[in-house]
């Protein structure tokens, strides 16, 4: 059955007239009714479609790592779908060297791994005098010791500090403590010091060292393990002492007294005077002294005597004696007998050239067998040379 054609009608003015819908099936033997999904089918494709929507976004982010990395100090967190430390670097600009410290070093890194990067530095190390040059891998001098393996203990010395930045072309300096024995203020002290000169070791240890000290070995040697130190504690000092200034006695001839009398003119007195030392001192002990300046206190007063010289006149009458004459040191016309009165004149002759000189008794003596007189010197004079030493004489008394 042929179609009726379609029937157009012209709309209203201002109302929409709606077309046929296309494709409209119809009834005929030429045109079956379209086939329907079954319910499970429907809402099996639905899940496929849900599946993929969901599921496409985490398949793309399944390869991402949340990572820390830390470039020579400076920490970021990132996500990467680098499957290594050293591919994860490069992307962030930085191309690691052989040298260079890469963590971790495993070839794949995972989800929460830190990523570490330390730059090799060339610096000098003075391990205790010895230079050389190393690569040093760290932020700090502690952290490129601890790579190159030196671990400082407690009493060595490192310079710089351990955490002072590690910087290219640096200079570290490591002293390893050594053991000495300090003698000094009386004691014998063991130490333990890095120092590098003797003066550090001391001032390390808490010793005091002063200009005048002296220091065995000197201040600038270096310590060794083993090494004794002696330190001498150096003072000066000013003293003064007292001191007495003894008189003389100075004695007078006179030719108008007669030999024998003696008469006092001034008594003698001490003097008394001040001096004042520079005294140089090692460990209290007096090593030298020096005479600064000197004051008197009190003068000297000399005792003066006035000795008479003058020959006594002998009046005689009693007996007379021969013997032996020796002389003695004595002023004015003096004589000495064992047995004769003190202060009596007696006449003394020289019985080999007659000379004759008289002489007072004021001593006991001579106490040598063989001699029957002592001479004063002035009086033995008279009679002969003193350099006789003996004469024979007569006494008259």
């Amino acid at each position: 059955m042929a179609q009726p054609a379609p029937v157009l009608v012209a709309p209203a003015r201002g109302r929409p007239v709606p077309l046929p819908p296309l494709h409209q099936p119809t009834a005929g033997p030429d045109h079956a009714p379209a086939p329907q999904l079954a319910p499970a089918a429907k809402w099996l494709l639905r899940l496929l479609v849900i599946g993929v929507a969901v599921g496409a976004p985490v398949l793309a982010f399944a390869g991402q790592r949340r990572v820390t990395v830390d470039v020579e100090g400076k920490v970021k967190q990132t996500a990467t779908y680098a499957t290594s430390a050293t591919e994860l670097l490069e992307r962030k600009g930085v191309t690691a060297r052989r040298a260079d410290l890469v963590t971790p070093g495993r070839k794949n890194i995972e989800d929460g791994d830190r990523v570490v990067f330390r730059r090799a530095k060339s610096v000098r190390l003075v391990v205790d005098g010895d230079p050389r040059r190393v690569l040093a891998r760290g932020l700090t001098v502690g952290e490129a010791l601890h790579d190159l393996g030196l671990v400082p203990g407690p009493k060595d010395h490192v310079f710089p500090e351990s955490g002072e930045k590690l910087r290219p072309t640096m200079s570290i300096f490591v002293r390893n403590a050594i053991h000495a024995k300090v003698r000094v203020d009386g004691r014998l002290r063991d130490v333990v010091s890095s120092a590098d000169t003797v003066r550090n070791l001391l001032t390390q240890a808490g010793v005091a060292i002063g200009k005048n000290d002296y220091v065995f070995p000197a201040r600038d040697t270096e310590p060794r393990d083993g090494m004794w130190i002696r330190v001498v504690r150096v003072r000066r000092i000013v003293t003064e002492r007292s001191v007495r200034l003894p008189f003389e006695v100075v004695t007078h001839r006179d030719a108008n007294m007669e030999s024998g009398v003696r008469k006092i003119i001034q008594q003698g007195g001490e003097g008394l005077k001040v001096q004042r030392f520079s005294v140089l001192l090692e460990d209290g002990r007096r090593v030298s002294s020096t005479l600064l300046s000197e004051r008197v206190l009190r003068p000297v007063r000399n005792h003066i005597v006035r000795v008479g010289v003058k020959e006594p006149a002998f009046k005689g009458g009693g007996g007379s004696q021969e013997g032996v004459a020796s002389w003695y040191a004595g002023d004015g016309m003096v004589a000495a007998h064992r047995t004769l009165p003190i202060g009596s004149i007696v006449r003394v002759t020289n019985v080999d050239n007659g000379r004759a000189v008289n002489v007072r008794i004021t001593n006991r003596g001579p106490f040598m067998d063989g001699r029957l007189i002592d001479l004063g010197d002035d009086a033995f004079q008279r009679l002969a040379p003193l350099g006789k030493g003996t004469i024979r004489v007569k006494v008259q008394s």
